[in-house]
């Protein structure tokens, strides 16, 4: 079964929490919801135990589907970022009637082929700069991880290939392919910075075209707001989940 960390009490309700690329503690910030909920962090391929493992969405979904079953709960929350989101949404198009609420941070789904190409093209280089220990190091300081999670980092940084960076990119959503999701009636809510890329922004729009999709703008916030800007995060994940879980 896939390698994951879990905080909380397993009698509350729980919350998978798909972690972006690379970065097993994508939501230290969000730990604190623990007091509340049982958090659940698979280690998804790049990160953690799967550092050293390509990612392949197919398989990804088979794992977390088998860990999601392992719980024997009738509805559990998700909440992804990044890579994580588009995880998030590929596991609620297939199986909705399982989750009580997902949350899309940062999704990308409609994949840009200039960008895409970019990114794999830069594989080599940026594979080699997460095998430096200081500049690992100074990234998780940045997201404000401590150091225990910062130095868990520069460990499993060092297994990242360039196939495993390229892997990230080439694999990325394509919500066109998934046409069951205009038609899901999970409470949805869909958040990216006002500071992001284009195409993130457009996926947002893209995402809210589901009714049941709410979306949000965080203004002077980047793509790693969930590390950056957890507080202000934290207030509408609150806010959102207690009513989800209350209707």
């Amino acid at each position: 079964m896939i390698a994951y960390n879990e905080y909380g009490d397993k009698m509350n309700p729980s919350i998978l929490l798909l972690h972006g690329a690379g970065a097993l503690d994508t939501f230290a910030g969000q730990y604190c919801l623990s007091t509340k909920y049982h958090l659940i962090v698979p280690h998804l391929p790049g990160a953690g135990k799967a550092a050293a493992q390509p990612y392949e969405p197919e398989m990804v979904k088979r794992d977390l589907f088998e860990l999601i079953d392992s719980f024997h709960k009738p509805k559990i929350g998700v909440i992804g970022h990044s890579l994580g989101a588009q995880l998030a949404i590929m596991l609620v198009c297939q199986r909705s009637n399982q989750f009580s609420f997902a949350i899309f941070l940062s999704a990308w789904v409609i994949p840009n082929p200039i960008a895409v190409k970019l990114y794999c093209s830069l594989a080599a280089i940026s594979a080699k700069l997460l095998h430096i220990g200081w500049l690992v190091r100074l990234q998780g300081q940045y997201w404000n991880l401590t150091k225990s999670q910062a130095e868990y980092m520069v460990k499993y940084s060092k297994d990242v290939t360039p196939q495993v960076y390229r892997s990230f990119f080439k694999n990325t959503l394509d919500l066109k392919s998934f046409p069951m999701y205009d038609a899901i009636n999970v409470p949805m809510l869909a958040i990216c910075g006002s500071g992001e890329v284009h195409y993130i922004k457009s996926s947002l729009i893209l995402l809210g075209g589901n009714v049941h999709c709410q979306t949000i703008t965080l203004q002077k916030t980047g793509h790693d707001f969930p590390m950056r800007k957890s507080k202000q995060l934290n207030t509408i994940l609150n806010d959102f989940i207690m009513r989800c879980l209350l209707n």
